[in-house]
């Protein structure tokens, strides 16, 4: 009997040995990109133009200015001051609104609803928005359970209604 060749081993194992030729692809990849869903106007302003610092610092909406702007997940913030600017950009994630500004109460039962800057919670340190002070006062029935609720919903209304990170989102 004739032993196999070096040649042959190699060819066998680029192949397989089952003489099925190459391995089958095992279908296609999912395609994996990042998105984002911000609450923005048709020029890409976030809040209406209200300052976010100014939410926990005043706790109260304050209209910011043109002439003190930073750009965070695919929107533009307005600041009153330059201290607030640099504030949020020293920790944006942090500092932007929770849900991309969109109402917290209509995340926690999974729905986008735009927000009114001066329906609004500081919880935990975090701006949650709302649609209005009905569904504001809803959330508040049980802050730590929709909060929880909206965190756990928020990756799917991302992934449903989000856009590519990096386009314009007016």
């Amino acid at each position: 009997m004739r032993k196999p060749s070096l040649i042959g081993l190699v060819i066998a194992a680029m192949f397989g040995c089952g003489g099925g030729g190459p391995a089958r692809p095992e279908g296609p990849k999912p395609v994996v990109t990042d998105r984002v869903l911000v609450n923005v106007d048709a020029n890409g302003v976030a809040l209406d133009g209200h300052d976010p610092i100014a939410y926990t610092t005043d706790g109260a909406p304050v209209q910011g200015s043109s002439a003190h702007v930073a750009r965070h997940g695919g929107a533009v913030y307005h600041f009153a001051t330059a201290e607030h600017q640099a504030t949020f950009e020293a920790d944006r994630a942090k500092h932007a609104p929770a849900y991309g500004g969109y109402c917290a109460f209509a995340a926690s039962q999974n729905r986008l609803s735009p927000s009114d800057p001066t329906a609004f919670l500081v919880l935990d340190g975090q701006l949650l928005m709302f649609t209005n002070a009905e569904f504001l006062e809803m959330f508040q029935k049980d802050p730590a359970g929709n909060k929880a609720k909206a965190d756990a919903n928020w990756p799917g209304l991302v992934t449903q209604h989000g856009k590519p990170a990096g386009v314009a989102t007016p």
